[in-house]
């Protein structure tokens, strides 16, 4: 009888852990994630070297050698307007819950839609970081 009980015991216990486990769409969803906001840790701080830049690149452009500087200095308050309209359209569309614990879904179909929409913002960040760095870049490479 004691072999039963603990045999029932052993079998309840799978089950249930069984049956909460994460699905391996939800774990790639908040693999995504961490990624996703690696790259806006990675891009933020630089958001204060670009406004440094243009300050510089303004100052030194005058009506002689605008067409010099004006291209490298919109370039960089693209790649700034960039990281704010990706930061506004990511915090619009993902909660402060998935960003900060992970995604709660345990549905499939609707853990398909939410990694799908994070996989394209996620390049739409990826895209933002190329911008910003290559316009630090030709900033820099400008000042030398």
């Amino acid at each position: 009888m004691k072999f039963y009980k603990t045999s029932l015991l052993i079998i309840l216990t799978l089950l249930i852990s069984c049956a909460d486990s994460q699905p391996k769409e939800a774990k790639l969803f908040d693999q995504k994630m961490a990624e996703t906001i690696a790259i806006h840790d990675d891009v933020m701080p630089k958001m204060t070297k670009i406004t440094t830049l243009i300050t510089t690149l303004e100052s030194k452009a005058d009506s002689t050698n605008a067409e010099v500087y004006e291209p490298t200095i919109l370039k960089l308050k693209t790649g700034h307007d960039k990281m704010m309209e990706w930061m506004k359209s990511f915090g619009d569309e993902f909660s402060k819950t998935e960003i900060n614990q992970g995604i709660q879904l345990r549905n499939s179909d609707s853990l398909k839609l939410r990694l799908k929409v994070l996989e394209e913002s996620k390049q739409e960040a990826e895209d933002m970081k190329a911008h910003v760095m290559d316009a630090i870049s030709n900033a820099e490479a400008l000042l030398e």
